[in-house]
């Protein structure tokens, strides 16, 4: 069972990757990268403190995914 603490972080960053998907829908850009970076490298977070490797290894990936497009935009 989790914790009320889990709980919020956990809604918090699913808050978050929603927020990140909304910009990138309205194409407001480079912030959809920075919220979805944020969103997904704390789910990474969860996915490994949780020993969720499905988790883990998705976010893992999309989190690299992010950060080569932010690297994109200020290299």
């Amino acid at each position: 069972m989790t914790s009320l603490k889990d709980s919020i972080i956990e809604w918090t960053l699913t808050v978050m990757l929603i927020a990140g998907v909304a910009l990138t829908s309205f194409n407001v850009y480079p912030l959809n990268l920075w919220v979805s970076l944020a969103g997904n490298f704390g789910w990474l977070y969860l996915g490994w403190i949780w020993r969720k490797w499905s988790l883990f290894v998705v976010q893992l990936i999309i989190t690299a995914i992010y950060m080569l497009g932010i690297s994109k935009v200020y290299l």
